[in-house]
């Protein structure tokens, strides 16, 4: 079997099965562990896949630009966020990241709501702004462009001053092993930080982010707290999640 050949099979494979072992495709190709680690090695370079312990996984893929990422299933995220918004309550003090998601949430606030948000994103900050009973605190820290966020070890710093009622995470992949994980590292601080100073916790994701990986790692399955999702999560990926222990509520 050609070596281009091999690697479309093992992609087939990934997207079939949702995770490709190492030893399976030994098995299957009938080829050495060294000539299917290269493979994979070389996938992974390639933005393809991503290797992991013993295997590899479907990789996130992640538009890093804010205004383009918006644009990435609208429907889908703003169901999920009117179904988190709906989890907020008078007098609370809210976290909320730097998700196009997330940032959806101001829209389907109560106009009437009086609550704390704090948030290290300008364009969220922005929108929680126009409501007239609401406060909004801006995390300090240096502006990523792309991203429209502030990271600095003073946003650490904020956020470890404060008890919030709740979070409210966006997050780029989901995996039973591997967790919630992010692109951006300091982005993973920023989030994980929220999280350990909330008392409660929701992560938002659509379901294709389901079973899939990123580098950098925010909070194992059963320390996120609760996930709201959309009705496009496959079955599987619902039913293993819940399985697990995980909490799922469907947009």
């Amino acid at each position: 079997m050609l070596n281009n050949e091999r690697k479309n099979r093992i992609l087939e494979a990934l997207s079939k099965n949702g995770r490709v072992l190492l030893q399976e495709l030994v098995t299957d190709f009938k080829v050495s562990e060294d000539t299917i680690r290269r493979d994979l090695k070389d996938l992974d370079e390639a933005g393809l896949l991503k290797r992991v312990h013993g295997g590899a996984l479907p990789v996130g893929k992640v538009t890093f630009q804010f205004s383009k990422r918006e644009k990435e299933s609208p429907t889908l995220k703003d169901a999920i966020a009117k179904r988190a918004a709906s989890f907020v309550k008078d007098k609370q003090v809210i976290f909320i990241d730097g998700g196009t998601t997330t940032a959806q949430v101001a829209a389907h606030l109560k106009p009437e709501l009086s609550a704390t948000f704090i948030t290290n994103c300008l364009p969220t900050a922005m929108r929680l702004s126009e409501l007239p009973r609401l406060k909004v605190r801006f995390l300090g820290g240096n502006v990523v462009p792309d991203l429209l966020l502030t990271f600095s070890p003073e946003t650490l710093k904020e956020l470890s001053n404060i008890q919030a009622d709740l979070c409210l995470i966006s997050i780029e992949c989901l995996d039973l092993k591997y967790g919630g994980t992010v692109s951006n590292y300091d982005d993973s601080l920023v989030k994980r930080a929220m999280i350990e100073q909330s008392a409660e916790s929701f992560v938002l994701a659509e379901g294709q982010k389901f079973n899939r990986v990123s580098p950098y790692k925010v909070a194992p399955i059963s320390e996120l707290g609760t996930i709201i999702t959309d009705d496009s999560i496959e079955k599987k990926h619902h039913d293993a999640f819940r399985k697990n222990g995980a909490s799922i509520v469907i947009a």
